[in-house]
């Protein structure tokens, strides 16, 4: 079925929304003294992050409060769902600490808090990023500094949770983090001026920075299929670039 086409002159768009009442009465939340700070969503979740450090976890359907997690690591700044495996939030606080919990819903346990990072410690997380196959989460601060966390995980056995170096720094951009992206491979770095491209498969010791948005269009050696992907700027102005 095709849209109708919309006139030039429209300049309103009426939208039937659903209620937020079951969900207002799912938080619980008094508007007085707490304040949401971030949110996240999956295909199962709703997640929403306070000032006073509190994590709520609401299962969308039906609107209902599964889990409510707290920090007293300060405010959280940013959450992050992992879309290919729901039982893991990642969130940042206000004081820069990163921490991952598992949720172990699918063993009906409590949640647990599994991996804590202090590599941003002082500093303002700026994104949160998920690999989309594997545990681990990129990470992005206002300094431009970005992180890799391998998560611990009990699913993985006992052997291959243990990491001996869990964090590991990939890089320092120009400017303040403002996005993170990842996909087959390759994670992309958006500062305020600049959009690095990183390959963090080829590269195991060193996630090599090669490609720089900014100043150059062409397709980088060796690269046989072409990805288009759109990306946009500070100042709000969309490009598309085929990589």
């Amino acid at each position: 079925m095709s849209l109708p086409t919309l006139p030039d002159s429209c300049s309103h768009i009426l939208a039937e929304l659903d209620s937020l009442d079951p969900l207002l009465s799912a938080l619980r939340l008094d508007s007085n003294r707490l304040k949401c700070t971030c949110l996240s969503v999956s295909r199962k979740w709703l997640v929403l992050g306070t000032s006073a450090g509190g994590l709520h976890v609401i299962q969308k359907e039906g609107w209902k409060q599964r889990i409510m997690l707290t920090h007293k690591e300060g405010a959280l700044t940013c959450i992050a769902c992992c879309q290919h495996d729901e039982d893991y939030v990642a969130v940042s606080t206000s004081q820069g600490h990163v921490i991952v919990w598992e949720l172990n819903q699918e063993r009906r346990g409590k949640p647990e808090k599994i991996n804590v990072s202090s590599e941003h410690k002082g500093r303002q997380v700026t994104d949160l990023c998920w690999d989309t196959a594997a545990l681990r989460i990129f990470v992005g601060d206002n300094f431009g500094k970005v992180s890799v966390l391998k998560v611990n995980s009990s699913k993985q056995g006992k052997a291959a949770a243990f990491v001996m170096f869990p964090v590991q720094v990939i890089t320092t951009v120009d400017s303040r983090v403002v996005q993170l992206d990842y996909l087959e491979g390759r994670l992309l770095i958006s500062s305020l001026t600049h959009c690095y491209l990183c390959d963090t498969e080829r590269y195991l010791s060193e996630f090599h920075v090669y490609f720089d948005l900014e100043y150059c269009l062409e397709p980088p050696p060796h690269q046989s299929e072409e990805r288009s992907r759109p990306k946009t700027s500070p100042i709000s102005s969309l490009h598309r670039c085929c990589l």
